[in-house]
Formats: C-alpha cells, structure tokens, sequence
C-alpha cells in the first residue's frame, strides 16, 4: 500500500462506492457487479490510466502490441487486400480466437495475460519491468521463451542444442534488447513488426561493433558480415529451432510442431537498412490456404503466395559455439557448413506439404536452388 498505485482507492481504477465497508460479503458484491465494477481498467487505459501516463497512453494506442495490426495487414496480403475486420463472421472468430493476444497496460504491469488465463502476478503490486516467463514469454512463448529459456535440450531432433541462450545465461532478459520505447510504440501506426521505427530496434552490432573492424583477424566475420555475399548473424550463432505446419482456426495446431535450421534468401533484404544480409534463417510458420475457413467458408486466401511460408526467422537461442561453429573434431568451420549444405539450405524439395503448388509459389524469393 506504499507505492504509489497504492496510494489510489480501489475505486479509482475498478469503479463501485468507496464508502461501502470493506467486508467479504460486500467485496463477492462488488466483483459479481457487471454494471460498475471494471475488471480490467487498463483496457480503458485512456480512462484509467492516462491521467499519470499520458506521454505512453497517447503512443501505446497505434503499438502492435495493443492493435494487432500487423495480424490484420498480413492477412490482407494472403487475402486479395481484404480487411477480415469487414466481415462480421472473420471478425467475430478473430475476436474469439486471436485477439485475447492483444496486450493492454496491464497485462504487463499488473497481471499475467488474458491468454493464459490472467491472474495477478505479484498480489497486485504494479511492476516496471515485466517478467520474462510470466509476462514476455506467456505470449511469446512456443518459440521465443522455449528456445530463449533452453527447454529443447534433450529432445528428440534437437541435438544441436546445448544451451540455453548465452544472453539468458548471462542474466539477460527481454528488455535488454527490446526497450519499453518499442513495446509502447511510437504514436504511428506500423502494418508489421519487421517494418517499424528501426532507432528502437536492437542489432547484434550495438553490443558487438568488433564484428564490423575490417582489421579483424576473425575471417569468418570478414568474409560473412563484411563480404560481397553476407549472412545474417544467427546462422552461424543459432541452435536448431522451432517450425510449425497447419495451424486453422478453432481448432489450434493440426500438423505438428519440429526442429529446424535452414538457411534460406533474406527476401526482406531491401525493405530496411540493417537487414541487408544476403541470407537469413527462415522458419515454417503454420499458415495454410484454409487456415480460415472454419471462421468463415466462403473466404479464401486468393492471394496465398503472396508471401512465404517459410518466414525470415531470429531464433532467440544464440551461443558462440555452435554446431558450425564448434570446429572440434574438424579442420574448420567449412567443412561443418559448406560440406554438409545440402542439410542446411532451404530447397524445393524441403517443401512436403499437402498444399505443395501453393507453397513452392510463395517461397520462391526464399529457395536457395
């Protein structure tokens, strides 16, 4: 009750008569209320939060993070430019199935998100810095926190990976890389995560500018970040990862999930300037031409190919030592990477998919054959 939120009345925030006494009967009433009592004041953050906060609530109303516009702006380029919000069964089932993701104040500062069922997370103390397991990663968690975290040591597939992230081991969380700045947002409103305000966005060079110095005498870094064909830094830094096949709606993952490393053209190299790599990692993500139609059957994906399925990846499993760059054993990191390429480069005859046309179109800026 010390902090500063402590010092508000509880019907600051959730509504109700600050003069009823405070019995357990009266407290049952109070949360049975549907009328007065706001159970989630922060999804009113305009409201309920702006008052102290302005300088972030003005910014945090355009984020991704609260608007989930870069879900609506990807399905427009699979959809034939549809808005999903303009069909009211697409938006209902959006509503029902996705938007529980949406993140508002809350949810990071006070209780754990509403797509793992909520709950406070610290006897409702407002924190700072989120958790990186009970906030970060109860969203972000299949691929991000599992590989961050090093839960795939010892399952089958997955061999290669040793360790958890060398940036977790060193005690480093989420923000150390993604700073509030670029969760709150910036006031404008982005259609995707890859295309932001790229001040906010961290790049392996900040914290390790040597990789740059041509005096170097580390000749991988040379001739793979500063050469005339130059690869993206996980490739040599990541563990295998996470892919997914067949997602749809309603019915969650119908495929399966499997470990990946597979190295495929950087297909977003000129729509930014830090991502200029030549290539890049790439993961399957579980987009299907009827991913959608349990929400409504008449919608098809008409423009499906539109964009890969194979999906530029930063795996967050990063490590020095690696399974190429570990030369123990051998002469030297080629022969862990180019003698063994067949295994690692993303091809077309990678694609097993029921949906097999559809996918070799889409991937087509990926396919290193």
């Amino acid at each position: 009750m010390g902090s500063v939120h402590g010092q508000l009345a509880c019907t600051t925030c959730h509504g109700g008569n600050s003069n009823t006494p405070l019995t357990k009967e009266a407290k049952a009433a109070a949360h049975a209320a549907t009328a007065d009592f706001v159970a989630l004041p922060s999804e009113q953050f305009d409201v309920y939060c702006s008052a102290c906060h302005s300088d972030i609530t003005t910014k945090f109303e355009t984020s991704l993070h609260y608007t989930q516009n870069g879900f609506y702006e990807r399905f427009k380029i699979r959809a034939g430019g549809m808005d999903l919000r303009t069909d009211a069964n697409m938006k209902a089932g959006f509503d029902a199935d996705c938007a529980k993701c949406h993140a508002a104040c809350g949810q990071c500062h006070v209780i754990r998100p509403v797509s793992v069922n909520s709950g406070l997370e610290q006897a409702h103390q407002f924190y700072r810095t989120p958790s990186l397991v009970n906030n970060c990663t109860a969203c972000h968690g299949s691929r991000v926190g599992e590989e961050f975290r090093g839960l795939h040591r010892g399952e089958e597939g997955y061999e290669n990976v040793k360790e958890a992230d060398v940036h977790y081991n060193k005690g480093m969380n989420c923000m150390a890389c993604h700073p509030a700045d670029e969760m709150h947002g910036d006031g404008n409103l982005y259609p995707y995560r890859y295309v932001e305000n790229e001040s906010f966005v961290a790049q392996c060079t900040d914290c390790h500018p040597d990789v740059l110095d041509t005096n170097t005498e580390n000749l991988y870094h040379t001739t793979h970040v500063q050469g005339n064909t130059t690869l993206q830094c996980q490739i040599c830094h990541s563990q295998t990862y996470k892919s997914c096949n067949g997602c749809h709606v309603g019915e969650g993952i119908t495929g399966s999930s499997y470990p990946t490393f597979k190295i495929g053209k950087n297909y977003l190299k000129n729509t930014s300037s830090f991502r200029t790599t030549d290539f890049a990692l790439v993961r399957h993500i579980p987009i299907a031409p009827d991913t959608y139609h349990n929400w409504n059957g008449s919608i098809s994906l008409t423009t499906f190919d539109n964009a890969p399925t194979w999906k530029y990846t930063t795996p967050h499993n990063i490590q020095r030592w690696t399974f190429l760059t570990d030369t123990s054993g051998t002469a030297w990191c080629g022969q862990t990477c180019h003698d063994s390429h067949d295994e690692i480069l993303l091809k077309r005859s990678d694609v097993d998919s029921t949906y097999l046309d559809d996918e070799l179109r889409a991937n087509e800026p990926v396919f290193t054959d």
